[in-house]
């Protein structure tokens, strides 16, 4: 009985001999199916970080741009003109003093607030939508795009009835125009800074490029895909967006003529000053920057495609599979020779907020990313 129970033992060893070698594949073809999906973790991972920096371009670009359409002239004109009074005595229709800073907002100098209201607060603490605008003669300026009775030829921040009506003098004015001339011109150099740096960094989407090569490691030339596809779905930078500039300004005070009869006379320049050119495809003084709506109502468009409620715009990277145990090209399986990953972003205004370039410029634009 012993010797027949010894030979029962070792049959074990012939099932064991096929056992192993399966068990061995299965070990393998989780090992190789491990690494395959490691790999497509890593590029979805990189092209979403990828187009999300990509994307944070554009966003700055639209935030920056409204402020110095709206918050920013608001604020300083605020600052340099609201506590400045004019003074109507003995002048037609006088009824007390008048900020400068109302005067030259009735003209649609620059934009605000509440209608050239001095006492409406300006904090922006708790509003969705910034309803900043032009105010008076300057109201048709608010439509989009901005359109102007003088088609933007000549802006005259100082009126023949604001020197009848207040005693504004011909220094002051004088002086009123410089300062007009410089703050616009500062605000036309930061935003053409802006414009450029947009433009540089857009033109062969580095950022995009970059980021997506560090994440995985690659050759820097394979997020093209993904480069390509925002040259298409955004299009030229030029067609999208438009300075708008006034070609001249004007204005006018009060001269003292010496006589006794009539002591005072409003005087004009000879010539309504022409504006230099300190900026590039900006013909005169800087006025706003135009974005075209169309522009921003793309970069958060429904995904028609998609079932996740995706906003924005679709991007697709391909990626190459590695080989594997099995000599299996994976990349053969695909119709374009390779695997690709997905990603959706989008810019816009999100948890209710309004955001907008002009009108009523509110610089709340975010970026998000979508399945």
């Amino acid at each position: 009985m012993r010797s027949f129970r010894r030979s029962r033992a070792g049959q074990i060893i012939i099932p064991a001999l096929f056992l192993f070698p399966t068990l061995m594949l299965f070990v393998y073809l989780i090992y190789e199916t491990a690494k395959l999906s490691r790999e497509k973790i890593r590029h979805q991972f990189a092209v979403d970080a990828a187009v999300f920096v990509e994307m944070t371009n554009y966003s700055d670009f639209l935030n920056r741009t409204a402020y110095v359409n709206g918050a920013f002239p608001m604020r300083i004109l605020d600052e340099g003109f609201k506590t400045t009074m004019i003074d109507c005595d003995q002048k037609a229709n006088c009824h007390g003093p008048r900020s400068l800073w109302e005067i030259m907002c009735r003209r649609g100098d620059f934009p605000m607030k509440g209608n050239c209201n001095p006492g409406v607060p300006q904090d922006f603490q708790t509003e969705k939508s910034w309803n900043i605008e032009f105010g008076g003669d300057g109201y048709g300026k608010n439509s989009a795009p901005p359109q102007d009775a003088t088609d933007w030829d000549m802006l005259t921040i100082l009126t023949m009835d604001d020197a009848n009506s207040f005693w504004i003098n011909w220094d002051d004015a004088n002086q009123v125009y410089k300062l007009y001339v410089q703050i616009y011109q500062l605000l036309g150099s930061v935003e053409d800074a802006q414009y450029s740096v947009l433009n540089r960094l857009a033109a062969q989407h580095n950022f995009l490029k970059k980021s997506y090569w560090l994440n995985t490691g690659t050759d820097i030339n394979e997020a093209a895909t993904a480069a390509n596809l925002f040259d298409s779905a955004i299009g030229p930078l030029s067609s999208q967006v438009q300075y708008k500039c006034y070609r001249k300004l004007n204005f006018y005070g009060n001269k003292p003529t010496g006589s006794m009869f009539q002591p005072w006379q409003v005087y004009a320049p000879d010539r309504p000053p022409a504006m230099p050119q300190t900026i590039a495809n900006c013909d005169g003084l800087f006025h706003l920057m135009w974005v075209n709506p169309s522009l921003t109502t793309k970069l958060r468009a429904p995904l028609g495609t998609s079932n996740y409620g995706s906003l924005g715009l679709p991007v697709n990277q391909l990626w190459s599979a590695p080989k594997n145990y099995f000599n299996h090209d994976f990349n053969q399986d695909f119709p374009q020779a390779k695997p690709a990953v997905h990603v959706t972003v989008a810019v816009g205004g999100f948890s209710r907020a309004k955001a907008s370039v002009w009108p009523d410029p509110t610089p709340k634009f975010q970026v998000r990313s979508f399945p």
